[in-house]
């Protein structure tokens, strides 16, 4: 993964790289100290990976994302706060992960997994699509999903994988894609988010974001946060965020 770091603080740009240069796949091809830095070296380097700070003078880590997000190659973000405050708005514009300072090393790891599952999984999909376009085979909801059945049907490296409902941890859209987890696996779909809302609706499925289904079976703990937005916490040292616009979604869990 080639990996951008950007950080006003001398030190912390110091001591996050000495800790990716653990990671084999990781390539650090840049360093930037404000975010007019981390744009230009964003467009021009078109990295895989970005770790962003947050707190910066001028132009903040939120402001970066913004001014890329319309980009035709978007890298993924990490990002890097002193405050648990902003995981809200971190997780608001697509965050991959976020790590609060002072950053500790295991937190940081799971943070790059989760990056790495997410690069290598788009790829797949997109040559899967291909192949299946190819083949006259269609989207992955096909007539056969229309059925009242509590599987979803995913084609995987030639194969079709049934997964029960109730093994989906949750699911994030990446572009025209689907991710869906299910444990330490990730199955890519092609298709809408509203589609895949759809067919989980016989499931004990909820909608939390624009671009998030949750499987709230899989919900071990909720932490509510200020103007109706909550995180929801699952198995897999997995952390999602509950958007004010679908608090509605949880508001049993609450009661």
């Amino acid at each position: 993964m080639r990996t951008l770091i950007v950080d006003d603080e001398p030190l912390a740009r110091d001591y996050l790289e000495s800790l990716l240069v653990s990671q084999s796949d990781i390539q650090i091809i840049g360093v930037c100290k404000n975010g007019r830095e981390a744009i230009k070296a964003i467009r021009n380097d078109q990295p895989d990976l970005v770790f962003l700070d947050i707190q910066m003078p001028g132009m903040n880590g939120f402001d970066v994302v913004k001014a890329v997000q319309e980009d035709d190659a978007m890298p993924l973000f990490i990002f890097a706060t002193a405050y648990d405050d902003y995981a809200v708005e971190a997780f608001d514009l697509a965050a991959v992960d976020y790590v609060l300072k002072p950053l500790e090393p295991s937190r940081l790891e799971r943070a790059i997994s989760r990056a790495r599952d997410r690069i290598q999984a788009i790829p797949k999909g997109t040559l899967l699509n291909a192949v299946d376009n190819a083949l006259g085979r269609g989207t992955e909801l096909g007539p056969d999903q229309k059925q009242n059945t509590r599987k979803l049907t995913i084609r995987d490296n030639g194969q079709i994988q049934l997964v029960d409902f109730d093994d989906i941890d949750w699911v994030d859209a990446a572009g025209d894609y689907m991710c869906v987890h299910v444990g330490p696996v990730t199955h890519i779909m092609r298709c809408t988010m509203t589609e895949l809302s759809q067919r989980l609706s016989a499931g004990p499925f909820a909608r939390i974001h624009r671009s998030t289904l949750v499987n709230l079976d899989k919900v071990t703990q909720i932490t509510p946060l200020s103007k109706g937005e909550s995180l929801l916490h699952l198995d897999q040292d997995t952390t999602l965020k509950v958007s004010r616009n679908y608090r509605k979604a949880i508001k049993h869990l609450l009661s």
